[in-house]
């Protein structure tokens, strides 16, 4: 199984979310970071322009695909397009842009495969309660498959997803919910009175299904989620507003439980991925705001089955965007806390070590947002934004571990 997933509000401004087994405890920190010599890093070519990449999969042991989607400007405003792009990693040859399902629009949000004939990309949905574009991979071609969205929905979307079998896929995000209109005596614009809610979809080889969920903030949302298999899916998010502070979610093969709240160590707080090995073995990954000027630092955390463990993370690292498994821990990637680039971090055991992210160059910031492993081979995928151009270029960096 290979699965990515990604966060709520995809860097589109780049361009311009339990009960604990043995007690909640800790405030426990990992080992402080180690200096380690750091690998190189190769930015690969990917062709297209004013393309954002939201993360990459390996559907089988020789195929890399990427995908995201593609800023299209004019005077009418920005139109957003799924972007697919496939490298045969057997050669150095180029990466190349294929097609996907006819008639699909809007942002790639997330890509998983659970083999290399039945991938899923996940995007988002139309106004007023329109579908959810999914696309499904049966080994020769895209097809869509729309997901239905809630009563009453204005809009939406799916921001991560889970593929465990053909007849077992999860996906997770958010749905903006019609409360109420309110007309204007004076011939004016309807007030809408509306709510952010959580949303959780099941594909059980036919169809896509709403999920019962508890009921958590006024205002929360999904941003990623993870299964290590069909009794053990987390998903994880945050509230909005007030209800600003971290939400984790887990399906027991039964039902959905919410989580209590991990100690964040902050005003507020949310959890951008998660990565799931099993029940006693989870990692966490997102932002903690420290103070009311604080733009973010940091946050990593790990549940064993009874408690979660908070890792230590460097002083200058901002949100955590991206998490992946690696054969004893994780790597994340995010950006500074106190302005541009990106930063990339190993975590084994308690050792937190630096990746040694590149650095930004005159007129040009990396803006990293999702990092997939396989075997030793690391892929960070995102943005670059460049000082002469309006619209955010691909980013796809790769290393080895």
């Amino acid at each position: 199984m290979a699965v990515v997933v990604r966060a709520r509000s995809l860097l589109v401004g780049a361009a311009s979310v339990l009960v604990l087994g043995g007690g909640l405890s800790t405030t426990a920190v990992a080992d402080p970071v180690s200096e380690a010599p750091a690998p190189r890093w190769n930015q690969a070519k990917v062709p297209g322009e004013d393309t954002v990449l939201s993360g990459s999969v390996r559907p089988d042991a020789h195929t890399t695909w990427t995908a995201g989607f593609r800023i299209s400007r004019d005077d009418g405003g920005d139109a957003l397009l799924p972007a697919l792009f496939t490298h045969d990693d057997r050669s150095d040859g180029p990466w190349k842009e294929v097609p996907t399902a006819p008639g699909a629009v809007g942002r790639i949000n997330a890509l998983a495969a659970d083999s290399a004939r039945d991938a899923w990309l996940v995007g988002d949905a139309g106004w007023e309660g329109e579908p959810i574009m999914t696309q499904h991979w049966d080994g020769r071609s895209w097809r869509l498959e729309p997901a239905p969205m809630p009563e009453k929905a204005l809009g939406g979307g799916l921001l991560g997803v889970a593929a465990i079998a053909p007849n077992n896929v999860w996906a997770a995000g958010w749905g903006q919910i019609l409360d109420e209109r309110i007309p204007d005596p004076d011939g004016g614009p309807t007030q809408v009175i509306d709510h952010m809610e959580g949303l959780v979809q099941h594909w059980d080889g036919r169809a896509w299904n709403i999920v019962k969920l508890p009921k958590l903030y006024a205002n929360w949302g999904l941003n990623a989620i993870s299964a290590s298999g069909p009794r053990d899916v987390w998903a994880v998010g945050s509230g909005y507003g007030d209800d600003d502070g971290p939400v984790v979610l887990h399906f027991d093969g039964r039902s959905w439980t919410a989580m209590p709240t991990p100690p964040y160590g902050g005003l507020f707080g949310e959890f951008n991925d998660v990565v799931a090995n099993g029940p006693r073995d989870v990692w966490v990954a997102g932002r903690t705001v420290l103070d009311d000027k604080d733009r973010g630092h940091a946050l990593i955390m790990h549940w064993d089955g009874r408690k979660w463990t908070r890792m230590d993370a460097p002083a200058e690292a901002g949100a955590m965007m991206g998490l992946a498994a690696t054969r004893d821990g994780v790597v994340a990637v995010g950006r500074v806390a106190n302005g541009d680039g990106g930063y990339a971090l190993q975590v084994s055991g308690t050792r937190v070590t630096s990746l040694g992210f590149p650095a930004d160059a005159d007129g040009m910031s990396y803006s990293p947002w999702k990092i997939s492993v396989t075997g030793r081979e690391v892929t960070v995928s995102g943005s670059a934004n460049y000082v002469d151009q309006q619209l955010p270029q691909p980013l796809l960096l790769t290393t080895r571990l």
